[in-house]
């Protein structure tokens, strides 16, 4: 492609910062610009994408725009006015990482609760930039970072899907890919892999080696031909956490960043490629997905049908702690997920329809700093 791609990334925190600057350090001819909600944070991590580009010999233009989500008209604005050809949003009012700065006991007390609860913090963000995309009419690629399993499904009922999601099931494929590489002592990029896992199976997988009392479907491909049942495959995956181990934790989201840039790059340039990622046309949970001239299909395991894989994906959600989402976007919580939040924060929600997300997210945020306040005396 010739012509300069647009590529808006909203979310100036730490994955849009570095997908932001993945993107500008390229020699496409491409614009991006970083929106965030504060001006002098956005405008220095603007500046220092730009000038790094600079250094380096790219020739991206790069831009910044604030705004804050919840501000839905501003947003279409600043969408309208930069007319992106793709959006990545990186917005969540609780980035995961966030319980981690409790005290430890209090962090393994919350961290039993998994993620599904706490949905309200990652939907609501995706929704109101969704609704600024619409009131926009933005023909825009949207990308999302943001639990993209659980909040594309939800928002798919009432129209407001991101087209695809980025990081979770994605984030664990290149380890086994490496990993079978190694048994088969071929390089890396002779062996293609097939997974489909929920973002409470990818999780496991990186920590424990195991999906645990999820499913999930797994082939693996040498030059093409499925050899799946030629491996070990307990050892391969049992391998993850030890000989594969890799960093965690906020300096372990390179690892995130460089999932995002294998999505959002082929869509840029218009280049087929076989990636995975969550919630891809408002399905729950992971897949393999082909993009084909910026188009999004499945790229099943052989023999795997849509419905099962979806069932699979099914397995992992309420292993997450969410037992449903029914078809107008309704959210039932799984009972003994919420229960440690109830038990911890006082915060019960058994179910919720999306026009009460943003109240529950307020809630969320009261709770848990109170309870901050609580155990850190």
């Amino acid at each position: 492609m010739n012509e300069i791609r647009k590529i808006q990334v909203i979310g100036a925190g730490d994955i849009g910062r570095q997908v932001f600057q993945g993107l500008a350090l390229s020699d496409a001819s491409r614009s991006v610009q970083l929106v965030g909600r504060d001006e002098e944070a956005t405008l220095r991590a603007a500046n220092l994408t730009r000038f790094s580009s600079v250094q380096r010999g790219h020739s991206a233009r790069v831009s910044h725009a604030v705004t804050d989500l919840f501000d839905v008209e501003r947003t279409a604005e600043r969408i309208a006015a930069f007319q992106p050809d793709i959006i990545f949003l990186a917005a969540s009012l609780q980035s995961w990482w966030v319980i981690t700065t409790l005290p430890e006991q209090a962090f393994q007390r919350l961290y039993q609760a998994n993620y599904g609860p706490w949905l309200p913090m990652h939907l609501v963000p995706v929704m109101k930039a969704m609704q600024a995309v619409r009131l926009a009419d933005s023909p825009a690629v949207v990308v999302n970072a943001a639990y993209p399993d659980a909040v594309h499904p939800a928002l798919n009922a009432v129209g407001l899907s991101p087209e695809i999601g980025i990081g979770n099931v994605a984030n664990n494929v290149p380890g086994i890919r490496v990993g079978a590489a190694d048994l088969l002592g071929v390089h890396p990029s002779e062996v293609e892999v097939r997974l489909v896992a929920h973002h409470y199976v990818s999780h496991r997988l990186s920590r424990t080696g195991d999906a645990g009392a999820a499913s999930m479907g797994l082939a693996v491909l040498h030059h093409g031909r499925d050899i799946t049942a030629e491996l070990d495959i307990g050892a391969l995956l049992g391998s993850l956490p030890h000989r594969y181990r890799r960093t965690g934790g906020l300096a372990g989201q390179v690892m995130t960043a460089a999932s995002a840039l294998s999505v959002l790059e082929p869509l840029a340039t218009g280049r087929d490629a076989l990636v995975h990622a969550p919630g891809p046309l408002g399905l729950v949970g992971g897949y393999p997905v082909a993009l084909e001239g910026g188009r999004i299909r499945l790229e099943l395991p052989h023999g795997l049908s849509a419905d099962d894989a979806v069932k699979i994906n099914e397995s992992g959600q309420l292993q997450d702690g969410i037992s449903d989402i029914r078809p107008d976007g309704t959210v039932l919580f799984e009972e003994s997920s919420m229960a440690v939040l109830t038990r911890e924060l006082g915060y019960d929600c058994a179910e919720m329809p999306l026009d009460q997300a943003e109240g529950r997210a307020r809630e969320i945020t009261e709770r848990l700093a109170a309870y901050r306040q609580r155990v850190t005396r």
